[in-house]
């Protein structure tokens, strides 16, 4: 008794989804036509460039071991909350936030020079987002290696 009713359910909802009713069709398409919503271009700064810095402990342990190019250098890291890392490549670029070198404490802008750990998508260190200061590794000034 309830078999054939089941079926009209079916089957009516079929029929509404594959022949809709000219009602419906105006208001799908008032609904995806509608007037563009307008964006105002300013030049304040992005939501996450007000934002407070974040002061992380420096870690127990930071050397830079050697400059193995004019672009990376190798950094001994150990730290009880990040791990250790004894001979980790840290390459060149810019600070994408502001922040504090790992090394001497001193304030990072963002754009600055900065040397951060390789990261990619199969290897992420758990200290990828701390940065040294182009400025404060010796024997480095400007992208040149000094010899």
């Amino acid at each position: 008794m309830t078999r054939p009713v089941e079926e009209d359910i079916v089957r009516r909802a079929l029929v509404g989804v594959l022949m809709p009713t000219p009602s419906t069709l105006e208001s799908t398409r008032k609904a995806q036509y509608g007037p563009k919503k307008k964006f105002r271009m300013t030049k304040r700064p992005p939501p996450e460039a007000l934002e407070p810095v974040e002061v992380e402990p420096p870690p127990a342990h930071i050397s830079i071991l050697e400059l193995l190019s004019s672009k990376t250098l190798s950094v001994c890291w150990s730290d009880p909350r990040s791990g250790h890392y004894a001979d980790q490549v840290w390459r060149i670029g810019l600070a994408r936030k502001d922040a504090f070198c790992v090394l001497t404490g001193r304030p990072i802008r963002r754009g600055d020079p900065v040397f951060r750990p390789r990261a990619c998508e199969t290897y992420f260190p758990a200290n990828r987002n701390r940065m040294i200061l182009a400025s404060e590794v010796p024997g480095y000034a400007r992208g040149i290696v000094l010899d």
